[in-house]
């Protein structure tokens, strides 16, 4: 089992075992007064309408518009196949540019002005976890990020109304440790965004790290788009460690890679999904400092159908970008459609239809227009289905997360002027076997 998850599943589990005592003090106070309590049914209406919370802006900004292009190309194949509860879905975007305040204002206009059902995203999770916690679980809105991979998602107090496609960075952090110890590396520093994201994936990183035998000098962290990073890339290098892991995002990345390269001030550096944006390396001009150098982020499994995808996304858009997260938004669309249809269906609460379609024990059903139109005449005869989407299986437990995933590892191409995959492994996050796939 992975050091991360050895050393916080007591927590986890005491966690989980107040929430249970409170319940109980709850229903006591509740039944001395005569009360019988009674959970509130929520149910979507329709035309769905789904509010997608992204960032065009902001430190996030190189991935934004892909996964807009994503998330469309789901809700246009499924109108296209009779929408849901035969009415076409409609989506609306905010912008809440890598910022969790504004974030937090942007979810609340598109629930209170936009009257949306559902929210997509956000990428980052320093913004999904504060509008989880004060915008849609306060408001029982069923709330589904496909980028948010940092561990506080699993125990954020969202009122099970968060979920996620992707996999937590529990999964990610023993990958690049695995990476660096591979590489021979001694020592690295890492320079992490503020936030849950990057403080979460470089305390896995350096945790997993020193059980390999290795050592992580400085954790430094960082806030988005400051001027220069210098002080925090002396405070990173102080010991002079064999490699700097950039735990950031593309914006501030672009500063403080290109300063420490013009410094000279490491020989190695170690990459993850927030810096796995080829306009970063474009706009950095591909410096020979960074060639070979590698990198890890969750991974879509190769599969027939992911390949649809990808074939759908080209044919609509042109090129596809070699980003992360663009078929686990897409896989949360078509999450957001079915479990609709289940709940108006069978009358039963989002968040049961949510799992309902997403787990095993159902008939199998994929994205696209004729599997769609497949999946809904399955659900209108009381057939159970089991979404797997252009990700792979989307199993989601009781915290809203997908225990099972793929992280893959990758390396910077310079003379190619390319970002490329070298190996897949999967990662069960409730065993903490490791497999390579790819």
């Amino acid at each position: 089992m992975p050091q991360w998850l050895t050393r916080h599943k007591w927590l986890l589990i005491g966690a989980a075992a107040l929430v249970v005592l409170l319940a109980f003090a709850a229903c006591g106070d509740e039944e001395e007064a005569g009360e019988t309590p009674v959970a509130e049914k929520v149910q979507p209406t329709i035309p769905l309408k789904i509010g997608h919370l992204n960032s065009f802006t902001g430190d996030l900004a190189d991935f934004g518009g892909a996964l807009q292009n994503a998330a469309e190309l789901a809700v246009t194949e499924i109108n296209a196949a009779g929408g849901v509860g035969g009415q076409p879905v409609e989506l609306a975007k905010a912008d809440d540019a890598t910022d969790p305040t504004q974030g937090v204002a942007e979810a609340t206009r598109l629930i209170e002005v936009e009257g949306v059902d559902f929210i997509l995203g956000a990428l980052a999770s320093g913004v999904t976890v504060p509008v989880a916690e004060s915008v849609t679980g306060p408001k029982n809105v069923l709330h589904i990020s496909g980028a948010s991979t940092g561990p506080a998602l699993t125990v954020a107090v969202d009122n099970d109304f968060l979920f996620r496609t992707t996999v937590s960075d529990a999964a990610q952090g023993p990958i690049l440790a695995k990476v660096a110890n591979e590489l021979g590396l001694a020592s690295v520093c890492t320079m992490y965004i503020t936030g849950p994201y990057g403080q979460g994936l470089s305390e896995i990183f350096a945790e997993e790290f020193e059980a390999l035998g290795g050592s992580v000098p400085a954790q430094v962290t960082h806030e988005s788009e400051q001027a220069t990073y210098a002080s925090e890339l002396d405070t990173c290098t102080a010991e002079g460690p064999d490699a700097l892991a950039a735990i950031a995002y593309p914006a501030s990345a672009r500063v403080f890679l290109r300063e420490a390269v013009e410094r000279d001030v490491v020989e190695n550096y170690l990459f993850v999904d927030g810096t796995k944006s080829s306009d970063l390396f474009e706009d950095l001009g591909w410096p020979e400092a960074f060639d070979d150098m590698r990198g890890t982020a969750p991974f879509a499994v190769d599969l027939p159908i992911g390949e649809a995808f990808e074939t759908a996304y080209q044919a609509t858009y042109g090129e596809l970008p070699p980003y992360p997260f663009l078929r686990e938004t897409y896989d949360a669309i078509y999450l957001m459609a079915l479990a609709t249809e289940k709940a108006l269906q069978d009358d039963i609460d989002i968040r049961d239809a949510l799992r309902d379609v997403a787990n095993p024990e159902g008939e199998v059903v994929n994205p696209g227009g004729d599997n769609y139109t497949a999946a809904l005449e399955l659900i209108a005869t009381g057939a159970d289905i089991n979404y797997e989407g252009a990700a792979g299986p989307v199993d989601l437990d009781e915290n809203g997360d997908v225990p099972v995933g793929a992280i893959e590892t990758w390396h910077v191409d310079v003379a190619n002027k390319e970002l490329v995959t070298d190996e897949v492994f999967q990662v069960d996050l409730t065993t903490g076997e490791i497999t390579k796939i790819q």
